[in-house]
């Protein structure tokens, strides 16, 4: 089935029918802001292919009840609408895939080598699939929790590959690190950060002691890291 709104266009099983039209409400409630905060400010265009056949499903990390990845159009999605897992959860999912795709072919360069913990955190941190983290002391928690064991690691190394991600280790050192820069920097100059190859890479690799320090420094609650 096809469905076409705006500058998004559906194609999904006959079943995700309705799920399909709430996530088009979903979408455009949030698509301008994402376009703000990601500075682009041309008309987008995405695709997105929504399956509930488990047999068209690449899972990457084991099965699950939803999973999705982009592509140079938009994104594919497998999901199932039995499982335990609310539609916001599966919205946030596709605006995850959305912020990759937004993210590479109208900020940072479609012909560049991806940065994988750039393009996660981005895509956690815009898609608000963290939103509890919201809350500072639940932050502070979250950043100690994950922060406090960790030296010298080098976040260019992580990597869907070796499970860097499927343990969410990976995940959630990009989320801090991204929410890090984004927060210690003004918009334009954020914007300019994560367009630039050769500065993320540089960050990639020292980020992790510069924000233990940072952290320690501005935040008395984070004294343990």
């Amino acid at each position: 089935m096809n469905i076409k709104n705006n500058d998004l266009t559906i194609w999904c099983s006959n079943n995700l029918q309705d799920f399909s039209n709430e996530f088009i409400t979903y979408y455009n409630s949030n698509i301008e802001e994402l376009k703000r905060k990601l500075l682009i400010f041309q008309n987008v265009k995405i695709k997105a292919v929504l399956t509930s056949e488990e047999n068209e499903n690449n899972y990457v990390y084991g099965k699950s009840d939803f999973a999705g990845f982009f592509n140079d159009s938009g994104l594919f999605a497998y999901i199932n609408l039995d499982s335990n897992k609310s539609k916001d959860y599966m919205f946030r999912g596709l605006m995850h895939e959305i912020v990759h795709h937004l993210y590479k072919y109208y900020v940072y360069g479609a012909d560049k080598p991806r940065i994988t913990w750039v393009d996660e955190g981005l895509a956690q941190l815009f898609s608000g699939q963290n939103g509890i983290l919201k809350d500072e002391d639940k932050y502070n928690l979250f950043i100690e929790e994950n922060l406090k064991y960790i030296d010298n690691i080098d976040l260019n190394k992580l990597n869907h590959n070796d499970r860097s991600f499927g343990n969410n280790n990976g995940y959630n050192l990009s989320y801090i690190a991204i929410r890090y820069l984004y927060e210690t920097n003004n918009h334009d100059e954020f914007i300019n950060i994560i367009k630039n190859e050769e500065k993320l890479l540089k960050y990639g690799s020292e980020i992790i002691d510069n924000m233990k320090e940072y952290y320690k420094i501005n935040n008395k609650k984070l004294h343990n890291l």
